[in-house]
């Protein structure tokens, strides 16, 4: 009888590479994000420059006074309300995209940062945050 070679492990974790995608595109939980409760997630982005980091969050038609964001270490928790702009009582929708209510979003900020020197502003819809980078604890070790 011959003996067949059978590459179930490279199957196996196809499949699983497969089924993390799908849960992943399901739920749309970007990297580096935790939930909590809330209603929808603002889409985010975080970059650096040589002396900044800089988060940019899409919160259009959250009133900036209903907006709170606390640092806590490396985290910074965003959280508030986006009410609709429309106060209609019979509502019949056709389509409905745009997702209001309560939110909380906690993003880790990726590099190490001046707790003391953070500018924050809203501007079209954006909520704009400039962290300054903080002064590495870094230093070369000559070896014997």
């Amino acid at each position: 009888m011959p003996v067949i070679k059978i590459a179930v492990s490279k199957e196996i974790d196809q499949i699983g590479r497969e089924f993390k995608e799908i849960m992943d595109e399901l739920f749309r939980i970007p990297y580096g994000a935790i939930t909590a409760s809330g209603s929808w997630i603002p889409a985010i982005d975080i970059y650096a420059d040589s002396t900044s980091v800089y988060l940019v969050a899409d919160l259009a038609g959250v009133d900036s006074n209903s907006l709170e964001l606390v640092l806590e270490g490396q985290f910074l928790r965003m959280s508030g309300d986006r009410k609709p702009p429309l106060k209609i009582k019979e509502k019949r929708f056709f389509q409905m995209e745009v997702e209001y209510g309560p939110f909380e979003r906690i993003v880790r900020i990726p590099l190490p940062i001046d707790a003391e020197q953070i500018n924050a502003r809203m501007e079209n819809g954006l909520l704009l945050v400039r962290f300054n980078k903080k002064g590495t604890d870094r230093m070369q070790i000559k070896i014997r």
